[in-house]
């Protein structure tokens, strides 16, 4: 489903505004690609931390008698765990230059776009600029690394 051709449609179109951009040097993206695998492996292992820590803040949360607040920080709880699991189906696919790598990457992103989103319902519009700008920097990083990794995705 992540790598079916509905997926990756959709990533050619959030690609789409990110190909005009002035692109990094070949040097700087080739370190980057060199370590992603092993920033989605700490990515990973952080994120196992971090889901059960979300559990907590939520039963916490329940003493402030805001049920959507409760609900947001669960739902955030729960992206942080689907999250570690993709950037632990990343690693070996990253290392290998593999394209499902990539994919997995992206995806990773999308979720935490959607954290972002939950973060702004939770705490209000103050953080949602600095969370534009990190998203934008993130997609960006991220599609100047594409075309170092190969392979259809969609493959078992």
């Amino acid at each position: 489903m992540l790598t079916d051709k509905d997926a990756m449609t959709f990533i050619g179109k959030v690609e789409e505004p990110f190909k005009s951009l002035p692109h990094l040097p070949k040097g700087i993206v080739e370190f980057l690609v060199k370590i992603a695998p092993w920033f989605a492996l700490l990515g990973a292992i952080l994120s196992l931390f971090m889901g059960p820590l979300w559990g907590l803040v939520t039963v916490l949360s329940l003493f402030t008698l805001n049920p959507m607040a409760a609900l947001l920080i669960l739902i955030a709880g729960l992206l942080t765990l689907v999250n570690a699991v993709l950037l632990f189906m990343a690693f070996t696919p990253l290392k290998n230059h593999e394209m499902k790598g990539w994919v997995y990457i992206f995806w990773s992103e999308v979720i935490s776009i959607v954290s972002s989103i939950l973060a702004v319902f939770n705490g209000g519009p103050s953080g949602a600029v600095g969370s534009i700008i990190g998203i934008l920097i993130g997609l960006y990083i991220l599609f100047e690394m594409k075309s170092f990794y190969s392979g259809n995705p969609a493959k078992k």
